[in-house]
């Protein structure tokens, strides 16, 4: 549907990043921009800040269109010409934890080979963004989002294990559970320290009486 509001105003935003002449990009964007803001206002709309932060999520969007690299705009338009390829059956995945599959990051891509004998052509990894040691869950209760755990290399480690499954045809997914994070990590942090718009980000109670009914009955997923 037609916004004749949100439409011409989007359209605006495309030739400002000068991503006029992308015209399946602006296609894309334009048929499937009215859902996503249906989706989003059913989540945010009693939020005071929901529409500067949805004009916000546009422009991350845009942004990363902007700069997306040439071999990865082939592989789009690859993806395009088959429809649904998230459901085709030439795909077959492997989760795994990189420590525990071949120690960290760099002996990844020696890896990649041996996975393609396998028919593996989709990879899963499990958390591996910075996280407390000793109390993260197994990776999931993340502090930053940003940064590769010093346990499984670097940033530019990651980034070269990207290049080299492109190179090969393969697809790369990263688990980043960004329903939950470590104390340690900066919204919880400005949360403890009384930031009222990042306290909302969590459950915060006034005292322990119903945390500590939760408890009486909750497992100790990781004792």
């Amino acid at each position: 549907m037609y916004d004749s509001k949100l439409h011409p105003a989007i359209l605006q935003l495309v030739l400002e990043k000068e991503l006029g002449k992308d015209l399946a990009f602006q296609a894309r964007l334009m048929a499937n921009v009215q859902p996503i803001r249906t989706l989003y206002q059913s989540i945010y709309s009693g939020h005071p800040e929901a529409e500067k932060s949805f004009e916000r999520l546009i422009e991350i969007v845009l942004n990363a269109a902007a700069h997306r690299p040439e071999n990865l705009r082939k592989k789009d338009a690859a993806k395009l010409k088959k429809g649904t390829w998230f459901l085709s059956n030439e795909l077959a995945g492997m989760s795994l934890y990189v420590d525990r599959f071949c120690g960290n990051l760099k002996e990844l891509p020696e890896k990649l080979p041996y996975l393609e004998n396998l028919g593996v052509n989709f990879l899963h990894l499990m958390p591996l963004f910075q996280s407390p040691p000793h109390e993260s869950d197994g990776g999931y209760a993340v502090s930053d989002f940003r940064k590769v755990d010093a346990r499984y290399g670097t940033d530019e480690d990651l980034k070269f294990v990207v290049e080299k499954m492109n190179e090969r045809g393969m697809y790369l997914m990263l688990d980043i559970v960004l329903n939950h994070t470590s104390h340690e990590h900066e919204w919880a942090t400005k949360a403890k320290a009384g930031d009222k718009a990042y306290q909302d980000f969590y459950y915060f109670f006034p005292d322990r009486v119903l945390p500590d009914q939760f408890e009486q009955t909750m497992p100790d997923i990781f004792p």
